[in-house]
């Protein structure tokens, strides 16, 4: 055979096969894409805790001001750290060591009687829009 019979051949077999599979393989795609869809709607994970509505934030009562936190008191700057609010621990923990330590009783005292008001204020301004 020439190349160009075997060329022809091919071109031939090529243009069978594909109107085959067009032919042939439609309902089977359709029944593929309706199992795929039916396995993508299926909910899976967990189910998230239920996250607390911004408007219950806003109109909570703040705390009184200088209330004593005891955990705060006795972790200090940690308490910010495991609270998650690390700007604030940073700051304390920085003007604790600059100062050589000197300033850190009053950085402890600041954080047991500060810590509940941050923090509520840290949860408002996480849902704030401005």
């Amino acid at each position: 055979m020439t190349p160009a019979t075997t060329l022809l051949v091919t071109i031939i077999a090529v243009a069978v096969g594909l109107a085959a599979v067009r032919r042939f393989a439609r309902p089977t795609w359709n029944r593929v894409m309706t199992v795929v869809n039916r396995i993508l709607d299926i909910e899976i994970g967990i189910a998230l805790p239920r996250s607390i509505p911004p408007a219950e934030l806003y109109y909570q009562h703040y705390p009184r001001r200088l209330q004593l936190n005891i955990p705060a008191l006795i972790l200090g700057p940690i308490w910010y750290l495991l609270a998650g609010l690390w700007v604030h621990a940073t700051i304390l923990l920085t003007i604790a060591f600059l100062s050589g330590g000197l300033l850190a009783p009053l950085v402890w005292l600041y954080c047991g009687l500060k810590a509940s008001e941050d923090l509520l204020e840290f949860r408002v301004a996480r849902h704030n829009v401005y």
